[in-house]
């Protein structure tokens, strides 16, 4: 298996971003406004976003999937927090109700896939304790394939963990299998179909390069040498 499976994603996901339809900007900005709106009321916040808004092919009916990022004191010695934690509940009810009034009349259906506690990263990287950490593989992961929400609060822990020569070679491998199971994944597999149709409703045409790139993706190809 190639890692270049991780360059070439990278490549074809800002390829899609050259079609950002204005829902993915409006939804990107009701997400900023969100994040700076629980800041204001002492929740720090951050996200990445996946699926659709992440390549930018948006229309009303898209959901929203994300990764919630959060600094809690309450659970900082987990990787995240437990369904019945406060601050986390509390986050997510806000982000909803925020957003769905911003969006409004639209209506959006947020997925979290998952959260990891900024509290606990810090801590492991105070300690120097990364090294088979599968919580930060995710974090390094996720701020790679996704597009940040509130990017300033999170990326100095990915700075640090990617000064980290041995923690880089773990992640390496790790990244390029789990991109590889998802790109088998039919759901996946589908969702390029789905972007590129809607694309084309848009009276535009796939440009050969993009067609390239996604067929050598789907492939598990990676750059010529």
């Amino acid at each position: 298996m190639s890692k270049n499976i991780v360059e070439r994603y990278l490549v074809l996901k800002n390829k899609y971003r050259n079609y950002d339809t204005k829902y993915a900007l409006k939804r990107m900005q009701a997400f900023r406004l969100a994040t700076q709106e629980l800041s204001r009321k002492g929740y720090e916040v951050a996200l990445e976003l996946l699926g659709s808004i992440n390549f930018g092919i948006v229309d009303p009916t898209s959901d929203v999937d994300c990764i919630l990022l959060l600094e809690c004191d309450l659970h900082k010695d987990q990787s995240c927090c437990p369904a019945h934690c406060t601050n986390l509940s509390f986050v997510k009810t806000e982000i909803s109700k925020f957003v769905s009034k911003r969006l409004a009349p639209e209506t959006v259906n947020i997925d979290y896939l998952d959260t990891i506690n900024l509290k606990y990263v810090e801590e492991k990287i105070r300690t120097e304790s990364v090294l088979g950490d599968e919580t930060l593989y995710c974090l390094l992961f996720y701020r790679n394939i996704g597009r940040p929400v509130n990017r300033p609060l999170f990326i100095p822990f990915c700075d640090q963990l990617e000064e980290n020569h041995d923690f880089v070679k773990e992640i390496m491998s790790w990244a390029a299998e789990a991109l590889e199971g998802y790109l088998n994944t039919n759901q996946h597999r589908m969702s390029f179909n789905k972007y590129n149709e809607r694309i084309r409703a848009r009276g535009l045409s796939l440009p050969e390069g993009l067609q390239q790139e996604l067929q050598a993706y789907m492939e598990g190809k990676g750059k010529p040498a």
